[in-house]
């Protein structure tokens, strides 16, 4: 076996004092700078350690079985613009507060609840009701960004597209689309987007429902986005569905007086 002195013979890149370690190289990661893509670096005392790349392949991989789509992957609690918010004008429905108090508050609640997550806590997750356009997409990715970076299990659906794909689903994609209802009634969190912006049937109803209802009765967080009222989901959700989703979620107000992704404001 060779001695860590003669792996390092042919290295041709050392920052900061480390070499990067060259036995373990994969040709189709070859692209790290620092490592070369075996994802370790040697240190001078003679000990291996992993490479920064390693945290960022291990997070796309991540974000990858978590369905997080890499427009979505931009999105942090940092790059949440509070500024977007007036706070001289109250917002409807805000029981006198501001745009710029709601998205303030709507922003802490949601960076509290992932935190005691990463602590090993099962808080009940938030329901973010506002506008199209309101910033609840990004609250809800900076989320799943958030809790991927440190290694915990996230599952992000976009309602309507994930129902299409259970029904559309062709012969023989029966037990992956199984695989998939089973992922979002099991998975530690569950980013529920868009819910509401698709067409309702008993079917969608049903589907929906077994997922809240499973992950009511095992206390599993779950977080949702919704352009509707109270009044209008439980018209489509149906009254069981929205009395779970209660009980998951803690309902919060984000509310803009105009469009983010139509002014440009939403940096993401």
């Amino acid at each position: 076996m060779q001695e860590f002195s003669e792996i390092i013979k042919a290295a041709d890149i050392e920052v900061g004092g480390v070499r990067p370690l060259r036995s373990a190289v994969r040709p189709q990661e070859a692209e790290c700078p620092i490592c070369g893509g075996s994802g370790y670096i040697l240190r001078p005392d003679g000990r291996a350690q992993l490479c920064r790349c390693h945290a960022e392949r291990h997070f796309q991989q991540a974000c990858r079985a978590a369905r997080l789509q890499p427009a979505l992957q931009k999105m942090t609690f940092e790059r949440f613009e509070l500024a977007n918010y007036p706070g001289n004008a109250q917002a409807p429905d805000g029981k006198g507060r501001t745009y710029y108090e709601l998205a303030k508050e709507a922003c802490a609640k949601m960076r509290g609840c992932c935190e005691k997550l990463v602590v090993g806590g099962a808080p009940r997750g938030l329901l973010l009701l506002g506008q199209v356009g309101s910033g609840k997409t990004h609250l809800a990715a900076a989320a799943a960004n958030y809790l991927l970076r440190r290694r915990q299990k996230v599952l992000f659906l976009v309602v309507p597209d994930f129902l299409d794909e259970l029904r559309g689903a062709f012969s023989g994609q029966e037990d992956e689309v199984r695989r998939l209802q089973e992922q979002a009634k099991k998975v530690s969190v569950l980013i529920l987007d868009d819910l509401g912006s698709h067409n309702f049937s008993d079917w969608t109803r049903s589907v929906l429902f077994t997922i809240l209802n499973y992950r009511m009765n095992e206390c599993l967080t779950t977080i949702a986005t919704t352009n509707l009222n109270f009044a209008d989901l439980q018209g489509l959700l149906g009254t069981r569905s929205l009395s779970r989703l209660l009980s998951l979620c803690e309902p919060c107000l984000l509310a803009c007086d105009r469009d983010l992704r139509l002014r440009g404001l939403e940096k993401v």
